[in-house]
C-alpha cells in the first residue's frame, strides 16, 4: 500500500515538474517575442502620426468652410481605430493566415464584383457603406500572394509558373481597375514583380514582363505627346483606348501637358506646382498658404496632402519629414531579413514596396513629374480607409518581426 502512495506521489511530482518547465519555456517565449518589439520603429511610426495630424490641422480649415474642422477630428478618430488595429494585427501570428488562403481569395474577388456592381463613388464603383473595398484588397493579396509563392518555392524558376502569378494578382488587379481605378490597379503590378523577384522567380521572364509594360507605356506616352493639342476635343465622351477610359487618358495627356485644359483636368496639376514652388526654402507658414487657404488647390487634404506640406513649410522641412518617412520604411524593409520563414519575408517585401510606390507616385503626382492617379500619401492624406487599413499594415510587419529567428 505504501509503495503505491509512493509511486503516486512520484507521478504528481512528475507531472508538476512538467507542467512548471512548459510554463517556463512558455514564459520565455513570449518574454523572446516582447524583448523583439521595435521601440525604435514605433517610435518614429509615432512621430510620423503626429506630423500628419499637425498637417491635417492647416489642410482641414479650408477644406470644409461649414465644418473647419471636420477632416482634422476625423483624422484624429482614424488614427485611433488604426491603432487598435496595428494592435490587434500585431499580436496575431501571421502564420494561421495561411489557413484561409482558398477561400480568403475567393472572398476578395466577391467583394471587388460586388463592389463594381453595387459600389458608389463620384463616376466611379469604389465604395460600399464607407469602406473602400480595394484598399484592403491591396493587403489581404500581400499576403495570399506570399502563402501562393511559399507554396510552390519549387516551380518558381519555371517560366509557366510566372504567368500563373500573373493570372493570381491579376484577376483582382483587373476588377480594381474596371471600377476604375488605375492607379491601385498599378499597385498589384509593382507589388508582384517586386515579391516575385525577391522570390527568386525566372529573372527572364520578370525582365521581359517589365520590358513589355513599359514599352507599352512609352508607346501611350508618345501618341499623347503627338496629339495633345485639342486632345480633350478630340475625345467623344465615353471613349476608350483599349483598357483606358477617356479621363484615364486625359489624365496622362495633362501630364505631357498640363496647359491643354489649365482650367479642366490640368487645374490640379498646375495649382499643386504653384502651391509647391511658392513655399519656397522655409514655407509661407502655418495657415498662411494661400493656394491652400485661398481654396485654389481642389482635394489638398487627401491626394494633394503634399503640397500643404511644400508650401506651408518649405523644402526643408518637407525634406526631412520625407527622409522621416522613407526611415521608417527601410526599418520595416530589414525585418525582411530576420523574419522566421519565407513567407514573412515575402509579406514584409510586399507591404514596404506598396507604401514605397504610393509615397513616389503621390509626391511625384504632386510635383508634376507622375501622372495623377489618385494614390494617397501613406499616413498622411486623409481617407479613413486608407489609414485603417495601412496601419493594419504596419502591425503585419511588426507581427512577423516579433516571431522572426531572435525570438
Amino acid at each position: 500500500m505504501s509503495s503505491d502512495v509512493r509511486k503516486s506521489t512520484d507521478q504528481l511530482k512528475r507531472a508538476k515538474q512538467k507542467r512548471r518547465l512548459q510554463m517556463s519555456q512558455e514564459t520565455r517565449r513570449r518574454r523572446g517575442i516582447y524583448n523583439s518589439f521595435d521601440v525604435v520603429s514605433f517610435a518614429i511610426f509615432a512621430l510620423i502620426l503626429l506630423v500628419s495630424v499637425f498637417l491635417m490641422s492647416t489642410a482641414s480649415v479650408n477644406a470644409n468652410p461649414d465644418h473647419p474642422y471636420f477632416y482634422f477630428w476625423r483624422h484624429i478618430q482614424m488614427i485611433l481605430i488604426g491603432l487598435a488595429a496595428f494592435v490587434f494585427v500585431m499580436l496575431f501570428d501571421y502564420r494561421r493566415y495561411k489557413d484561409w488562403v482558398d477561400m480568403a481569395y475567393i472572398a476578395v474577388c466577391v467583394v471587388l464584383v460586388i463592389t463594381k456592381l453595387l459600389g458608389t463613388g463620384d463616376g466611379a464603383n469604389r465604395w460600399i457603406l464607407g469602406f473602400q473595398p480595394s484598399e484592403a484588397a491591396k493587403v489581404a493579396m500581400i499576403v495570399l500572394f506570399a502563402a501562393f509563392l511559399d507554396k510552390n518555392r519549387k516551380q518558381l524558376k519555371d517560366p509557366r509558373f510566372v504567368l500563373r502569378c500573373m493570372v493570381y494578382m491579376g484577376v483582382p488587379a483587373f476588377l480594381i481597375f474596371i471600377e476604375p481605378d488605375l492607379g491601385t490597379s498599378l499597385v498589384f503590378f509593382v507589388v508582384m514583380m517586386a515579391m516575385l523577384y525577391v522570390a527568386g522567380a525566372n529573372r527572364r521572364v520578370l525582365g521581359a514582363t517589365v520590358a513589355v509594360v513599359v514599352s507599352l507605356i512609352a508607346i501611350i506616352f508618345t501618341v499623347l505627346y503627338i496629339s495633345t493639342d485639342g486632345f480633350d476635343k478630340a475625345l467623344p465622351d465615353g471613349y476608350s483606348f483599349l483598357v483606358l477610359q477617356r479621363y484615364q487618358l486625359m489624365r496622362l495627356a495633362i501630364f505631357i501637358n498640363p496647359d491643354m485644359d489649365a482650367l479642366g483636368s490640368g487645374y490640379h496639376i498646375i495649382q499643386s506646382k504653384i502651391a509647391i514652388g511658392s513655399g519656397g526654402l522655409f514655407g509661407k507658414g502655418y495657415l498662411q498658404g494661400t493656394q491652400i487657404q485661398g481654396r485654389f488647390l481642389p482635394e489638398h487634404q487627401t491626394d494633394f496632402i503634399f503640397s500643404v506640406l511644400g508650401e506651408e513649410f518649405g523644402f526643408f522641412i518637407t525634406a526631412a519629414v520625407l527622409v522621416l518617412l522613407m526611415v521608417f520604411l527601410l526599418r520595416l524593409m530589414n525585418k525582411a531579413f530576420f523574419a522566421r520563414d519565407f513567407y514573412g519575408t515575402l509579406i514584409v517585401v510586399g507591404i514596404v514596396t506598396m507604401m514605397l510606390f504610393q509615397v513616389f507616385e503621390n509626391v511625384g503626382m504632386a510635383m508634376g513629374i507622375m501622372p495623377v492617379t489618385g494614390l494617397p500619401l501613406p499616413f498622411f492624406s486623409y481617407g479613413g480607409t486608407s489609414m485603417l487599413i495601412n496601419m493594419a499594415a504596419v502591425g503585419l510587419v511588426f507581427s512577423v518581426a516579433l516571431r522572426g529567428r531572435k525570438a
